[in-house]
């Protein structure tokens, strides 16, 4: 006899009794392939057992007149296996393993979504199918349409949205509305604001301590995986977590083709008009190089830099050799927070496009560094002169010429960054909130470089980890305004994730079957994918 529902030869047995009641009689399916379980008449799986077996042998409640029933399935010596690829009594399917992610649940009680398990030991069937012009599954758009919005895959294209299936069109990031690929989309292109010029995630350092959240592109402890987005289906799931079938490896973070980097700069008085008064600080004093330790070498409590003290007095010493420098802490305190009637905030972008060779540039020269002409003090009604511009320094011109430049950015450190800086007037650059590189004072164009590896253990610095980037400037003087920044090796880890075809797992929307081979011929075929198999 061929048991159909489980598809393996049995045996029936049976045996009767003379009672009170008359003649009883049960009867058992034992398999034939030597397992000891039966199946009872109702469909329980049982011990082959004996009327009258001993305990434990086959035994207990429920047995016929003059012995013992067999023990019902799930009772000791009759749990159903799930893995086997036997269709037992408690399993709604048994594909004859006991992973997740294949169409029948770890522990055969269920058929996951999307599959359908008809036949016992066989693979589950994946039942979305991309290309049918039917959404399923994680498939974000179908029919594929390559290079208009929707993958081979089926999943939207980096830039793109799908309003139906078939139905796509390009996203706008910086119109405030998140959309298609976009993980976040706040009204600008402007990084550093915790949304990036191209709508991804950023961490956050506003604190002075990087926070990364999941989705920014940036791979830290705990997360298994970022791929930066947080769309299920890729591999790396909307929690940073590897998915079924895939294998998630870190990776450089894909450089944009360029960095929009925030930056507020602060109108200052250098040339007064109209009853208005000149800065303490600007237009005052000069020098032909760097004055160094102007600065505390740690940022102060609320991000800013700490005036030392030094070179606030009229005098040439071994620590001014270019005489006085500034004024009071008062007066420094105020270039670098907003301070109503004393300077204008102006919020802007620097713009540093990436270079074959793949650091990020910004370049002033050869007209100058002028970047808020006609704005704060020099606006109509204007309290401020322009003042002309040397025109073998710059482009002869009239500029505002008294201002600082503060922009705030993250690394993450690898090993192997730099960072190169000319220009003049003052800059500090502080990493993980130290001085970094200190290019302080008044002086003529001057270029310095920043190793990070070479002081990297003295700034707390360990590789993998995430730390705030902050820049500080200021032109204090005429006639000439110059500013090159360079930045090499800013990449984060980020993480490329892959399916593994030929294991078993079907890593939907990527493979649309796995048999757990990589053969043509068997009906899923070496990639993965549905085939056509003629007898």
């Amino acid at each position: 006899m061929l048991n159909r529902a489980n598809r393996y030869p049995v045996a029936v047995l049976a045996w009767c009794a003379l009672g009170a009641a008359g003649l009883s009689c049960v009867s058992i399916r034992v398999p034939a392939d030597g397992t000891s379980g039966g199946i009872t008449g109702d469909g329980r799986r049982v011990d082959a057992g004996m009327p009258g077996s001993a305990p434990g042998s086959g035994g207990g409640a429920g047995a016929p007149p003059g012995g013992s029933a067999p023990p019902v399935a799930g009772s000791e010596g009759a749990r159903a296996t799930c893995g086997n690829g036997r269709l037992d009594p408690t399993e709604v399917c048994d594909d004859g393993n006991v992973r997740d992610g294949d169409g029948c649940r770890h522990d055969c009680g269920a058929i996951e979504p999307d599959f359908s398990c008809p036949v016992a030991g066989q693979p589950c069937v994946y039942l979305v199918k991309c290309g049918d012009g039917q959404l399923g599954g994680n498939e974000r758009c179908d029919p594929p349409e390559v290079g208009h919005g929707c993958s081979a895959t089926c999943q939207l294209e980096p830039g793109w949205v799908c309003d139906g299936p078939a139905s796509c069109r390009r996203t706008v990031c910086g119109d405030g509305h998140q959309e298609g690929t976009e993980a976040c989309d706040d009204g600008n292109q402007i990084d550093g604001d915790g949304c990036s010029a191209s709508c991804t995630l950023e961490p956050d350092c506003g604190s002075g301590v990087c926070i990364s959240k999941c989705g920014d592109g940036v791979k830290l402890p705990p997360e298994a995986c970022d791929d930066g987005n947080q769309v299920d289906g890729d591999g790396c799931a909307h929690d940073c977590t590897v998915e079924v079938g895939f294998s998630c490896a870190d990776a450089t973070a894909s450089p944009p083709d360029h960095l929009a980097l925030r930056v507020v700069y602060r109108d200052f008085i250098s040339f007064p008009t109209g009853g208005s008064t000149r800065h303490p600080d600007f237009e005052i004093f000069s020098g032909m190089d760097v004055t160094p330790l102007l600065v505390e070498p740690v940022l102060g409590a609320d991000g800013k830099p700490v005036i030392d003290g030094r070179c606030t007095q009229p005098g040439v010493t071994a620590r001014c050799p270019y005489d006085q420098q500034l004024t009071t802490a008062g007066n420094f305190a105020e270039w670098y927070r907003d301070t109503p009637g004393v300077n204008v905030t102006i919020p802007s972008v620097l713009m540093l496009p990436r270079l074959p060779g793949g650091a990020y540039v910004y370049d002033s020269a050869p007209a100058g560094f002028y970047p808020i002409d006609n704005q704060g003090f020099t606006a109509p009604p204007a309290r401020e002169l322009p003042a002309l511009a040397d025109a073998v320094v710059n482009d002869g011109g009239l500029h505002d010429f008294g201002f600082t430049t503060e922009i705030h950015t993250f690394l993450q450190y690898r090993g192997g960054e730099s960072l190169v800086f000319s220009g003049d007037d003052d800059m500090w650059i502080f990493l993980n909130r130290h001085l970094a590189l200190d290019v302080g004072g008044l002086h003529t164009r001057t270029e310095r470089t920043l190793v990070i590896d070479d002081n990297a253990a003295a700034w707390g610095l360990a590789v993998g980890g995430l730390y705030p980037l902050e820049l500080f400037h200021a032109e204090r003087h005429s006639a000439g305004s110059n500013f090159k920044l360079t930045l090499t090796g800013f990449s984060a880890t980020s993480s490329r994730c892959t399916s593994t075809c030929g294991d078993g797992v079907v890593a939907a929307p990527v493979e649309q079957c796995d048999d757990g081979n990589t053969v043509d011929g068997d009906g899923c075929s070496h990639d993965c994918r549905h085939e056509t198999v003629i007898p």
